[in-house]
């Protein structure tokens, strides 16, 4: 008997508004060149509700990768009346901005007179929808005691129209969909709602399957940063020259360097999903912004097994990318959130049974962060292992403390133990740091 083809897991209710939810939002991510002037772009489009309080936000982001630069950009959080959205399909308006489609075709256009932009393009989904941890919790997944439901759509085909400063530029590209809904808050993640059982039955799932998938061995490496709590994440998605096309959505829980909490697909077809959740990532770059004491990576690698499968990613951000920064109204916590946008390229190698294959294309990295109310620390944990020696090597940053400090503990091949400390001026850190590779 023939293998049946891969369904549709999404419903017209799935792509409609779930309202009276608390929070929900329907993002695109957009890569494409106009054909004019053979200039690459990201445009990533996203409205929002919030019932808590009500209230809608709408943001897009352009940047051309030609030049490297943001060139427009628009963030409003407004009354909750002013976005409209509908049941069993996606129709959302914002002014004159809006989103309509059913898979697998979407139609965006956009509409801001005052900055002379706009744009109609027609998205054709080349990939079926996924849900996030699809065969384990079906799209849900836990945030402090709530929880939320994460879909999304990695390859789309692009054609259409954008005018800026009037010059209108015939386009086509590759895009992505995502859409997410539940009953969270980001001000709240603590709260109570009666969901709960929800909450710890996709905790105990989604713990069953981690440990599942993950070799029971000692990781070289491990870091903490306060920064990377458990608010936080990091998201990439990319397309790939041959068509194979890549998400990755990490959960951070803290650590800055190491296994990650998430898990990356990889897609060669848009019918087929490979889930890898044995998954380790290292930042190659971070920036620091002084402001609100936090680093966020800009360049990272991915590494993922799943069975005779590995995946190695690097991606490299290519332009100066933009962040949206939004504080609080209760500042107890967090002094701010930190939404960076960082379009790059990626290049990498996927092996399955001896046999590999090359990766390059367009990815974009869009790390959340939140402000500590304290400040940066990092503890860095770097582990020897037999047959090399057995050790470990604690380095920890506190900029709270203006202090770093080096302790080595050696057993073998020869017993050793060393402490350094030093003062640390946070005045004099530069912008952008390149790691050490391993």
């Amino acid at each position: 008997m023939e293998p049946m083809e891969p369904a549709n897991p999404w419903t017209p209710q799935d792509e409609g508004d779930h309202h009276p939810i608390k929070k929900e939002w329907w993002t695109s991510e957009l890569f494409f060149t106009t054909r004019d002037d053979q200039h690459t772009w990201n445009l990533m489009t996203s409205f929002a509700v919030t019932q808590d309080p009500p209230s809608c936000f709408f943001q897009y982001v352009l940047i051309d990768l030609t030049t490297g630069k943001c060139v427009l950009h628009k963030d409003l959080n407004d009354n909750l009346s002013e976005l409209t959205t509908t049941k069993n399909r996606i129709d959302l308006r914002y002014k004159q901005t809006t989103f309509q489609g059913l898979y697998p075709k979407y139609h965006l256009h956009h509409q801001d007179d005052a900055k002379g932009f706009s744009t109609d393009i027609d998205m054709d989904a080349r990939a079926l929808p996924h849900w996030i941890t699809q065969e384990t919790t079906n799209g849900i997944l836990p945030i402090g005691l709530n929880h939320y439901r994460y879909g999304f759509i990695p390859h789309c085909a692009l054609t259409g129209t954008m005018t800026l400063q009037g010059k209108t530029f015939t386009l086509d590209g590759k895009g992505y969909l995502e859409h997410a809904y539940g009953n969270w808050s980001y001000e709240k993640p603590l709260q109570r709602l009666s969901g709960m059982r929800t909450t710890l039955d996709t905790y105990l799932r989604l713990f069953y399957w981690w440990f599942s998938q993950h070799h029971h061995r000692l990781p070289s490496r491990i870091g903490f940063a306060t920064e990377n709590n458990m608010l936080g994440y990091d998201w990439l998605w990319g397309v790939c020259d041959n068509g194979w096309s890549f998400f990755f959505g990490n959960s951070l829980l803290w650590v800055n360097d190491g296994p990650a909490f998430g898990t990356l697909y990889v897609t060669p077809d848009g019918k087929k999903y490979w889930e890898f959740c044995d998954v380790h990532f290292r930042y190659t770059k971070v920036i620091y912004l002084k402001d609100y004491d936090i680093y966020y990576p800009s360049d990272m690698e991915v590494t993922g097994k799943l069975g005779n499968k590995t995946i190695k990613l690097r991606f490299t951000s290519t332009t100066d990318g933009y962040e949206y920064i939004d504080i609080p109204t209760q500042q107890k916590f967090f002094r701010a959130y930190i939404l960076c946008e960082l379009p790059g390229r990626v290049d990498g190698t996927f092996t399955d049974d001896g046999q590999t294959t090359a990766l390059q294309g367009l990815c974009k990295n869009v790390p959340l962060r939140h402000s500590p109310s304290h400040g940066h620390t990092a503890v860095h944990l770097t582990i020897l292992k037999p047959p090399h020696g057995l050790g470990i090597t604690i380095d920890i940053e506190s900029h709270p403390r203006k202090k770093k400090s080096s302790t080595t503990l050696q057993l073998a091949p020869r017993p050793r133990v060393s402490y350094t400390r030093q003062s640390l001026d946070v005045t004099r850190i530069p912008r952008e740091t390149i790691l050490p590779e391993d």
